[in-house]
């Protein structure tokens, strides 16, 4: 269940974003879903890190519902700039940020933009390298067939392709104003390419990846990995495009085993 978040200040004239806000302490961690995904599909991850951890995810201005889009959004720095506002606004001093798919994206560039902010970077089927447009040859009326094709290629794990999610699915591909919006935020993902910005990277960064990701293959988790200094990679069996979604236990352990390092300092001055 998404909740809806109660703004402070200014936050509501940024994007009318709901969120899911829980856990106490502080130290955060800031999870950014991808183009078709939903603070729901780090649900299982946030629970088993709450009693230890605040868990923010907000839902981006990216998802079919037309007043969360009002505003707009050309470049990847558009969602960037949300996100710095939003950080400020929850007063997050701090933070671990995690990002999926077109939310790793976004994660980079923050990171990038606003440098010594972030205690540290987790990239899980990141866009900013090499990505296969989950949407290539969308046309005006696609078909369930093309929805359900579209979505077994980004999920491995076949008992997450219900009929359910098919027709949500295909409700939301079969709006014209939702699918030129798509098509923006696809050349926009494809048009910001970090390859030669990853070296100026000084943060603790994880990078998890499903072994059998075809939208961000593998190769593309290494070369994150060999771009980006003192990095860790880790690749979870049996996964595709959303690790958080498909095996959201496995990675909630690989980042309590990261964690720790990006908020050493304070936990040694503690």
């Amino acid at each position: 269940m998404i909740i809806p978040h109660q703004p402070r200040d200014q936050y509501a004239l940024m994007s009318d974003t709901g969120l899911v806000d829980k856990g106490e302490g502080p130290n955060a961690i800031l999870f950014l879903h991808g183009l078709f995904g939903a603070p729901e599909h780090w649900r299982v991850m946030m629970e088993s890190l709450a009693d230890r951890y605040r868990v923010i995810a907000p839902q981006l201005p990216i998802d079919p519902h037309p007043d969360r889009r009002k505003y707009g959004m050309k470049t990847i720095g558009d969602l960037t700039d949300m996100v710095s506002r939003m950080v400020n606004d929850l007063e997050l001093d701090s933070f671990v940020i995690c990002g999926n798919s077109l939310g790793g994206l976004v994660a980079i560039d923050y990171c990038l933009q606003h440098p010594d902010v972030a205690n540290g970077l987790v990239l899980a089927g990141s866009a900013g390298l090499f990505e296969r447009s989950p949407i290539k040859g969308l046309r005006l009326h696609p078909t369930k067939e093309f929805v359900r094709s579209t979505i077994s290629g980004i999920l491995h794990n076949e008992s997450l392709l219900t009929e359910e999610l098919v027709d949500q699915w295909h409700a939301a591909l079969t709006n014209r104003d939702y699918l030129r919006f798509l098509l923006r935020a696809s050349r926009a993902t494809r048009d910001r390419c970090v390859e030669n910005e990853l070296a100026e990277l000084d943060l603790p960064t994880m990078i998890v990846w499903g072994s059998d990701d075809e939208i961000t293959p593998p190769s593309v988790a290494k070369e994150f990995h060999r771009r980006i200094a003192g990095s860790r990679l880790s690749l979870i069996n049996e996964c595709g495009h959303a690790p958080n979604w498909e095996r959201p236990d496995k990675f909630a352990e690989l980042l309590e085993e990261f964690l720790p390092s990006c908020f050493q300092t304070q936990c040694g001055t503690g």
